[in-house]
């Protein structure tokens, strides 16, 4: 299992930053890189470290802000995401990322619009393969029941996943924050699961907290990913600067400790 980090804990606009982990924690620490196109100043940032997400593990998520898949065609909506995408796929294009995660929805979801909406999302899903031919893409679970965002349930995403096929990577805070039963999920789609997002909440609320700062017991979650899905990658993704530095480190070494314990108990002999 190799661990990464989310870009999006990085001060905005300073992704120069990213080097005080690779210097701690080594080169085979990787990045998730979260594209902020919104922010004016920031693909200029990107351009001037560059070098930086060259020389080691890279992943992409696809930008949240400023894409949203069910938009239709020709609207807004769908110009600006095809604006954030395109950009995207030029620095795909210059970093080769292993991956991308994406979403099926940003935005919320009106009563009775559900049916329709995940149609054109994976309409958007077949279009941004094409979009993306060399960058395997992961479907996320996203959205929360607070902000009414949450587009398939739980049994629908595992159904979704699983009969059209899609690689996934599992979203733990989004799970918790909707009540979903974390074991049956990871039980379910083991098969699919190529990696997970991790951050804790309240149980109620989408807040990115850090994994000991929550409802989320990483203790005896942890285990569990190990045991279902032993070749995942795991991802911290925090969204918030506030904890770029040493909680960020704190954690990091928390998640190292456990894979290096894995990886000595895989070298006992039976």
């Amino acid at each position: 299992m190799r661990l990464y980090i989310d870009t999006c804990v990085l001060p905005r606009c300073r992704l120069e930053t990213a080097a005080v982990y690779r210097e701690r924690f080594g080169p085979e620490l990787g990045f998730e890189l979260l594209p902020m196109f919104d922010i004016p100043e920031w693909e200029e940032n990107l351009k001037q470290n560059l070098s930086l997400f060259q020389e080691g593990p890279l992943t992409f998520h696809e930008p949240v802000w400023g894409v949203e898949h069910t938009a239709l065609p020709g609207t807004p909506g769908w110009q600006e995401s095809m604006y954030h995408l395109q950009l995207t796929r030029k620095y795909a294009d210059l970093l080769h990322p292993s991956s991308m995660v994406v979403h099926l929805n940003n935005c919320p979801v009106p009563d009775g619009e559900k049916g329709r909406m995940l149609k054109i999302a994976l309409e958007r899903l077949e279009e941004l393969g094409d979009l993306f031919p060399d960058v395997p893409l992961r479907l996320e679970n996203t959205g929360t029941a607070t902000d009414r965002t949450i587009l398939p349930d739980q049994a629908e995403f595992t159904a979704l996943c699983l009969e059209r096929g899609f690689d996934v990577q599992i979203d733990i805070g989004h799970a918790n924050a909707n009540g979903w039963d974390i074991p049956r999920l990871l039980h379910d789609l083991k098969d699919r699961i190529r990696g997970y997002h991790l951050h804790n909440n309240d149980g109620i609320h989408d807040q990115h907290r850090r994994l000991g700062d929550g409802t989320v017991d990483y203790d005896r979650l942890l285990p569990l990913i190990r045991r279902e899905t032993p070749g995942a990658e795991i991802v911290i993704e925090y969204t918030r600067p506030d904890l770029h530095g040493e909680p960020l480190c704190e954690d990091i070494t928390m998640v190292l400790r456990f894979l290096q314990t894995e990886t000595e108990e895989r070298k006992e002999p039976c």
